[in-house]
């Protein structure tokens, strides 16, 4: 199947899934104004955070339809190459002491979202039902962020553009925590919520197909623009920070 015949059929199922969740957001919306008649506080609980959960979900497909288009050869090896070589740039070019930490994210319309938002919140904080093992932010440290790769790579659709990694400092008392990870794959537990003007937020790194866009979203909620970088941005600022030539202990 050529390149345009498998994106339009990508295309189509997605937009399949968006119109069955929106039919089933309709029958919860439902039943939840039906138990608020009852005064069902348990229910409404229930059927409140499904709600939550189906426009979280309708958002996520809706971001991706918007987001589609057909893959090229150039982004491709620029995607493999990130993917296999820059989880160890990363490490060599940060000291081991720092306590910075990677979180990525496949859908590069809903990290528009998520920019809109003001920030990095816990799933409580969202009002949704969390998946992952942590209940906090899934967050990896310098010394590995293979796993912040893999989140930022949708490889699965090359249909859908490079995602982001965020990059912030977490708050104090997770120091610890953070520097003590090593080389496992997560922090344990993940690390609590960051507002994206506040210092602690370092930036966000993505492709160049990206840049321009997310600046633009920056920009357009209040937020410093010059905190999207590319790769070798990112690695180039953290030259300029950590200027000596030997940052491992």
């Amino acid at each position: 199947m050529a390149n345009n015949e498998r994106f339009e059929t990508m295309k189509t199922n997605y937009s399949s899934i968006y119109h069955d969740k929106k039919e089933k957001l309709k029958e919860i919306e439902g039943k939840l104004k039906e138990a608020q008649s009852n005064g069902d506080t348990k229910k409404v609980d229930l059927y409140t955070r499904r709600v939550n959960n189906l426009l979280a979900s309708i958002t996520n497909i809706q971001t991706r339809l918007s987001s589609m288009r057909p893959h090229t050869d150039e982004d491709l090896e620029e995607r493999t190459r990130i993917f296999k070589t820059y989880a160890q740039l990363v490490d060599q070019s940060i000291p081991d002491d720092v306590p910075v930490v990677f979180h990525g994210n496949n859908n590069i319309g809903m990290i528009k979202k998520i920019i809109e938002s003001g920030g990095l919140f816990t799933p409580e904080e969202r009002g949704v039902d969390f998946k992952s093992f942590a209940t906090q932010i899934d967050v990896t440290a310098k010394t590995n962020i293979q796993v912040s790769l893999e989140f930022a790579e949708s490889s699965t659709d090359l249909f859908m553009p490079y995602g982001a990694i965020f990059v912030f400092y977490p708050k104090e008392h997770e120091y610890e925590k953070v520097l003590s990870t090593g080389k496992s794959t997560e922090v344990f537990g993940g690390v609590e919520s960051i507002r994206f003007d506040e210092d602690r937020f370092v930036g966000i790194i993505t492709t160049g197909e990206n840049v321009e866009g997310l600046r633009t979203c920056m920009s357009e909620n209040g937020l410093n623009p010059n905190k999207v970088f590319t790769h070798q941005q990112f690695l180039d600022m953290c030259k300029e920070i950590y200027p000596t030539s030997e940052h491992k202990k």
